[in-house]
């Protein structure tokens, strides 16, 4: 029983929803800080990616655009003719010896039908010398720009070694030789620097791909260098590229290690360069950050949920406090009073709230009990406070031997008006009666609404009976004048008037014979006419044999 009264205290639940809200923010916060720092952090290592990417590809790009530069430069100086005496080619070899550093491996002079004319080269090649010509060059059309072959392996040579050829042409554009410039990869001037580099310590680095070859023709990792791209299927990523694709990525490479890449084409080329490092390596702060999350968020709950059990219930105090006082008072324990410790605070404002709430029942046992006593529609006494009113001034009269009078009021033509404009038109107009009657009279007379179209006033304190004659008269001449004028309803006019019986009384009668009798004058009255007006003494009534 008692771990229930525990379970349904507010105080138990508050802190339980507490350490919950806790929870759940804590872990909210940590999977969505985590994923924000990973894809902020990867965008950034994208970025730096390709910033990479970009400037090794311009790299390659401007070395290979300076080879072919040169290239064409000694071209430009061979004729079919010098190219047949060995002084004219010592001449213009010798003036290429201040960019021959550029082809470390080597150049090589052959005509189109195969002839060696000067060959330089450094390393041993067998077979026919146009075999070192690319196929593009020997059956395609003369190029201006130099070919860039496939990569060649030489026996005996430790790197590949990459041709770069160029048609030589006559003055009628017509092929008479081949000029082949040999550069070795791994050259520090060529491409050495881009396999030695590496980023991270799980040996990702770069790639140089041809697209065409579908070899990779330089990579960070020697085991790669001129080795088959993978199949399509293998790396989604890799397989847009070499659709032409460039920009960056995530994806999973051919060892099934997830890889941030980024692919810039590389200048004059159909080749692309690709800079990749390791997810994990790339976003090893954010899973240190995470560490640093998990760690601070479970030294939050505890704090959090210490801090609540001591707050909370000092909060609640004024609230449980208040909750004891007002169940004595619902077992009749005590006495209904407002509750107290009403501070500052939502508990104050319940605390207030539930006084207020005291003072509005009041105020609506008022409400009812003048409801009761007076018509909704006018706000003007029913006929239960006006029979209490006639009585009270009966019996001033029977002390002061004053005479009193009471005026029973019909309305003629309402109905029509009610019939042909509507219930709404109809309950206006009878406000509107009620005001023009209201103001007809002293603060010490009552107009009272007994239902329907019949009105009553009371008239007090009017001396003796022929002064109260005249008054009641008077008043009766006015009721009838002020309802004849036209009364203006959603911009109508609606027309009426007023049938009147009233009684005056010394005070020796009793309020329901008054009453009646009046009520009698008033369809004596109608019968007479509309705007008529009866008005007898209780003699008057007596000696005509109404009693």
């Amino acid at each position: 029983m008692a771990l229930r009264l525990v379970a349904q205290s507010i105080l138990f639940r508050l802190v339980v929803v507490g350490l919950g809200l806790i929870l759940v923010g804590s872990t909210v916060r940590y999977f969505a800080l985590s994923g924000f720092l990973r894809d902020d952090m990867a965008e950034v290592v994208s970025s730096q990616q390709m910033s990479l990417a970009t400037y090794v590809a311009n790299d390659i790009g401007h070395k290979i655009l300076m080879r072919q530069y040169r290239l064409q430069q000694l071209a430009n100086t061979l004729t079919p003719a010098s190219a047949e005496y060995d002084a004219d080619l010592d001449r213009a070899f010798g003036r290429s010896a201040p960019f021959e550093a550029l082809f470390s491996a080597g150049l090589l002079l052959t005509t189109t039908d195969g002839r060696v004319l000067r060959d330089t080269t450094t390393f041993k090649w067998h077979g026919r010398p146009l075999s070192l010509v690319p196929n593009k060059v020997l059956h395609g059309v003369s190029e201006q720009a130099a070919h860039i072959g496939k990569p060649l392996v030489i026996a005996g040579q430790i790197s590949p070694i990459l041709p770069m050829t160029l048609a030589l042409v006559d003055h009628d554009n017509v092929p008479w030789g081949y000029l082949t410039g040999f550069t070795i990869l791994n050259s520090p001037d060529f491409m050495g620097n881009l396999m030695q580099a590496r980023l991270g310590s799980t040996g990702s680095g770069f790639l140089l791909i041809s697209p065409d070859d579908q070899i990779f023709i330089a990579a960070s990792n020697p085991k790669k260098v001129l080795t088959a791209t993978p199949p399509p299927g293998v790396n989604r990523l890799h397989d847009k590229a070499m659709l032409g694709y460039r920009g960056t990525g995530v994806t999973i490479n051919a060892h099934g290690v997830e890889e941030i890449s980024a692919m810039a084409s590389v200048p004059n080329t159909s080749w692309f360069v690709v800079s990749a490092i390791a997810t994990a390596e790339a976003l090893g702060t954010v899973e240190r950050v995470k560490d640093y999350l998990l760690r601070n968020t479970l030294l939050t709950v505890l704090f959090l949920f210490a801090s609540l059990a001591v707050v909370v219930p000092f909060t609640l105090r004024p609230l449980t406090q208040a909750t004891r006082q007002a169940d004595k008072m619902s077992r009749g324990l005590a006495p209904l009073a407002p509750l107290s410790g009403a501070d500052k605070g939502e508990v104050g404002v319940l605390i207030s709230a539930f006084n207020r709430l005291l003072l509005k029942l009041q105020d609506q046992q008022n409400e009812l009990s003048r409801a009761a006593h007076h018509d909704s529609l006018t706000g003007l006494p029913n006929r239960r406070l006006l029979a209490d009113h006639l009585k009270t001034a009966l019996a001033a009269a029977r002390r002061s031997h004053e005479t009193l009078g009471l005026i029973f009021i019909d309305l003629d033509q309402f109905k029509p008006v009610n019939d042909t404009l509507g219930h709404e038109a109809g309950d206006k107009v009878l406000q509107l009666v009620a005001q023009r009657l209201s103001g007809l009279v002293r603060e010490s007379d009552v107009v009272a609404r007994l239902g329907g179209d019949e009105f009553v006033i009371l008239l007090t304190q009017l001396g003796a009976e022929a002064q109260a004659r005249q008054a009641v008269e008077n008043t009766a001449n006015q009721v009838i004048s002020t309802l004849k004028q036209p009364f203006d309803v959603a911009g109508v006019q609606c027309e009426l008037g007023a049938s009147l019986g009233a009684v005056i009384s010394d005070g020796q009668n009793n309020a329901s014979d008054l009453m009646r009798w009046a009520d009698m004058l008033m369809y004596q009255a109608k019968a007479r006419g509309k705007g008529q007006c009866i008005v007898k003494s209780t003699q008057e009534v007596s000696d005509s044999g109404m009693l």
